[in-house]
């Protein structure tokens, strides 16, 4: 396994979520609006039919993004995923690593 995984500031980060959410059926539906996040683009998008992409997330896509909550660390998020899922997470730390780069990039969480 990386060390990078292990390392104390990735696994103490607590990222926090960045836009709306609902529950569709036990999963996270991620909406993130079409036209961006400023007024101008929210005024325009208020227009539409469907103003949101939505971006379905899996169980455990779910899980994590529950625990985005700015309080909780990341190293009790792999605890959590472990005892959660078990075998179906690993490799835990870096399947969360993995997320967590994404969903930053996307603009879709902070730290």
């Amino acid at each position: 396994m990386s060390s990078e995984f292990r390392s104390p500031s990735f696994l103490d980060a607590r990222p926090f979520r960045r836009l709306s959410w609902k529950e569709d059926c036990g999963r996270v539906v991620l909406l993130r609006p079409k036209l961006g996040e400023g007024r101008l683009g929210r005024r325009i998008a208020s227009y539409f039919d469907n103003p949101y992409y939505r971006i379905r997330l899996d169980d455990i896509g779910t899980l994590v993004w529950k625990l985005c909550d700015g309080q909780t660390r990341l190293s009790d998020i792999v605890k959590r995923m472990r005892c959660d899922f078990g075998n179906q997470a690993e490799p835990v730390e870096e399947r969360l690593h993995e997320f967590i780069q994404r969903m930053y990039k996307a603009r879709v969480i902070q730290f």
